[in-house]
C-alpha cells in the first residue's frame, strides 16, 4: 500500500527521537555500571529486590515508539483515494453550518417546553435527516463562536448540541451577522459541494449589518435558511429570580421577529420557516437542502487521497496504555506467589 503524507514536514521530528533513545540507553547502562561498582549482583538482590532497570528501559522504548507514531499522525498519512465511479450515492452530501440562538430570550416558553428546547429538538431531527452531510454548530447571542467545527461525526454534533445554553455567552443580543461570518469561514474551498447555513432564532435585537452579510454569503453561493422560534403573542423571559423586568420594573415580553427573519432568508436566497413543529420545520429545510449540489464528503481530500491516520493513532494509544501499566520495578505480589517465576 502506498502511503503519502499531507504534511511531511512533521516527519523531521522523528530525528529528535534518536537522541532521546540514546539518552535512555545511556541512563540504563550508567545505572548498571554504578551498581556494579559499589555492590555485587547478590548484594543488589538483597538490597533492592524489586529494582528492575530493564522495565524502565522497556517503558522508555514504548513511549518513544508511541511518540513516533503520534508524529506520523501529525504528518497526516493518506492512501490513494477512490475514483468517483467507486463512491456510493449515499456517501454524497453537502456542507451545512447550523447557527443556534442561545440568548436569554430563547428561554421563553411560548413554545413548549421552551424556545431553546424546541430549537434543539428541531436540530436533532434535522441531523437525523443528514447522515451523509458535513455539519458544524455555531452558537450565538451578543457574540458568536464555533462550538463544533464542520464534521461528518453527527453523533458528536448531537453531544455538543445538548450542552448549548445561554450561560455559555455572557453578552446578550442576537449577533446573527457574526454567526454568518463564522459559518462562511468554516466551509471548505471545494466548489463541487453545496453549502448552506441554517439559523434558528427568535430574531430579536439584530445587528445592523446582518442583511448585508447575508447578501454577501448568497453571492458567494451559500444559502441561508432561517427557522423563526417563538410566537407573535410572545412570552416573558424566566430568570432565577422570576420574570425578567426592564428598568421601570415592567415585565419584558419577547416576541419572534418574523419580518427580520424573513428578510435575512430572502437576502440569503434561502427560505424562512415559521416554527410550528420540529417535523414540519425539518421537512421544509430538508427540501431546500436537497436542491444543493452534492459530492463525496468522506475523509477524501481535494488531492484525491483519503486520510489514514486512525491505525497509527490506535497503535500509539495502545502502546501508551501498556507503558502506563508497566511498573518501574518488579511486582512484589507476583514474586511472592511465583505466578510467572522469579525474575533474575
Amino acid at each position: 500500500m502506498n502511503i503519502l503524507f499531507y504534511s511531511p514536514e512533521y516527519l523531521y521530528l522523528l530525528f529528535g527521537l534518536i537522541p532521546l533513545a540514546l539518552l535512555s540507553l545511556f541512563a540504563f547502562y550508567r545505572r548498571r555500571k554504578l551498581l556494579a561498582r559499589f555492590t555485587s549482583r547478590e548484594m543488589k538482590d538483597e538490597l533492592m529486590p524489586l529494582a528492575s532497570g530493564k522495565r524502565q528501559l522497556l517503558r522508555d522504548l514504548l513511549f518513544l515508539v508511541a511518540l513516533g507514531l503520534l508524529i506520523i499522525v501529525l504528518a497526516r498519512p493518506q492512501v490513494p483515494g477512490r475514483t468517483s465511479s467507486g463512491s456510493k450515492e449515499d456517501d454524497k452530501g453537502i456542507e451545512a453550518m447550523i447557527c443556534l440562538d442561545i440568548s436569554n430570550s430563547m428561554l421563553a416558553q411560548d413554545i413548549a417546553p421552551s424556545r431553546l428546547d424546541f430549537a434543539k429538538r428541531t436540530i436533532t431531527k434535522l441531523l437525523e435527516e443528514m447522515p451523509s452531510d458535513k455539519v458544524g454548530l455555531i452558537v450565538f447571542a451578543g457574540s458568536a463562536f464555533v462550538q463544533l467545527p464542520i464534521t461528518t461525526d453527527l453523533s458528536t454534533a448531537q453531544e455538543f448540541l445538548a450542552e448549548a445554553s445561554p450561560g455559555m455567552l455572557s453578552d446578550q443580543g442576537t449577533a446573527i451577522g457574526q454567526a454568518i461570518t463564522l459559518a462562511r469561514q468554516s466551509f471548505s474551498e471545494r466548489k463541487d459541494l453545496g453549502k448552506a447555513i441554517v439559523i434558528l432564532t427568535d430574531g430579536e435585537d439584530f445587528e445592523s449589518n446582518t442583511l448585508e452579510v447575508a447578501t454577501e454569503a448568497a453571492q458567494a453561493g451559500v444559502r441561508i435558511n432561517v427557522v423563526g422560534i417563538g410566537t407573535s403573542t410572545g412570552a416573558p423571559i424566566p430568570t432565577e429570580s422570576g420574570q425578567l423586568t426592564d428598568d421601570s420594573g415592567n415585565m419584558v415580553v419577547t416576541k419572534v421577529n418574523q419580518d427580520m427573519c424573513r428578510q435575512i432568508a430572502d437576502a440569503g436566497k434561502g427560505i424562512y420557516v415559521s416554527a410550528e413543529s420540529p417535523a414540519s420545520a425539518v421537512k421544509a429545510i430538508r427540501q431546500q437542502l436537497d436542491e444543493l449540489p452534492r459530492a463525496s464528503v468522506n475523509s477524501k481530500l481535494e488531492n484525491g487521497n483519503i486520510e489514514n491516520y486512525e491505525p497509527w493513532l490506535r497503535v500509539a494509544l495502545f502502546l501508551l496504555l501498556i507503558e502506563f501499566f508497566i511498573m518501574g520495578r518488579k511486582n512484589k505480589f507476583l514474586i511472592r506467589h511465583s505466578i510467572f517465576g522469579h525474575e533474575k
